[in-house]
């Protein structure tokens, strides 16, 4: 798959990035492609692929959603995922879990598909009023964001994860009395029991989703600053290759070429990418 965004470049409306995104089957061991991911205006589900490298222009959108393993059908909740937030984006420029939620469950889905679930990391950008960028970080289950700040040594996660290990972390810091330190979540590493994510999206029964729980999402705010990097990732990527493994981007770095090169990583780590792994890369200018 090689492809660029359908979104046209008007000659008043100048590129503030640079998009790219790559997406592999791995070696999972039901053979099935599970992620899907949103790019610029359009949804994506391949079993290998990598995106041209594409300038983009504010407002812009990119999106993963990794569809969780327990279930050998959860590749359709995935799709359904990047297809709603596809509609919403293109109709209305604005997105939430509820509304998301809602888009997917309001189909109808084949029974054997009911309880398929899936993730999500998305980021939304768009000009403040003084002409600086605002990101709008959004994520469900245990797709993660992270941000490299121009002249920084290291990749910072913006997204902590909704899992079993968190929510003990959160606990234990309510009995001592004291707030739980971001730095104290998502603890890298492969993913074990204690990884089992607790919020996600689910293809419900027909009109069930009337009374069925949204996922709670996390969402916040950042400003965006020339050189700055950001990585929307499924977990098969941050599990396998921690993220001070990664390597640093600079304005004359091949985009292309760096996500090949995690790519590469992911397939020579311990775990020999055992899942399906997705990543989009964007580079401010």
């Amino acid at each position: 798959m090689i492809a660029s965004s359908n979104n046209c470049l008007s000659k008043e409306i100048p590129s503030i990035a640079q998009a790219c995104a790559v997406t592999f089957l791995g070696n999972a061991s039901n053979k099935l492609q599970q992620d899907a991911f949103f790019f610029l205006g359009n949804w994506y589900q391949e079993d290998l692929g990598m995106m041209a490298v594409t300038p983009v222009v504010v407002p812009f959108c990119l999106a993963v959603s990794d569809g969780v393993a327990s279930s050998n059908h959860s590749q359709h909740c995935s799709k359904a995922v990047v297809k709603a937030i596809r509609r919403l984006w293109n109709d209305q420029k604005s997105i939430s879990s509820d509304s998301i939620h809602q888009l997917i469950n309001e189909a109808k889905h084949l029974s054997k598909r009911h309880g398929a679930a899936a993730t999500l990391a998305m980021i939304a950008c768009e000009l403040n009023d003084d002409g600086t960028i605002k990101a709008t970080i959004t994520h469900v289950g245990d797709s993660r964001v992270y941000r490299l700040s121009k002249g920084a040594s290291q990749w910072q996660c913006l997204t902590r994860d909704h899992n079993l290990l968190n929510e003990l972390i959160d606990q234990q810091a309510q009995e001592q009395g004291r707030q739980a330190e971001f730095a104290d979540y998502n603890r890298e590493g492969m993913a074990g029991s204690l990884y089992s994510i607790t919020e996600c999206f689910a293809l419900t029964a027909d009109n069930s989703y009337l009374s069925g729980e949204v996922p709670e999402d996390s969402s916040c705010k950042i400003d965006i600053n020339s050189g700055d990097c950001i990585v929307v990732c499924t977990d098969a990527i941050h599990d396998l290759v921690l993220s001070h493994e990664w390597q640093l981007i600079s304005a004359k770095t091949d985009l292309q070429a760096w996500l090949i090169n995690l790519k590469n990583q992911v397939y020579e780590s311990d775990g020999n990418a055992y899942d399906n792994g997705t990543a989009i890369l964007v580079r401010f200018d």
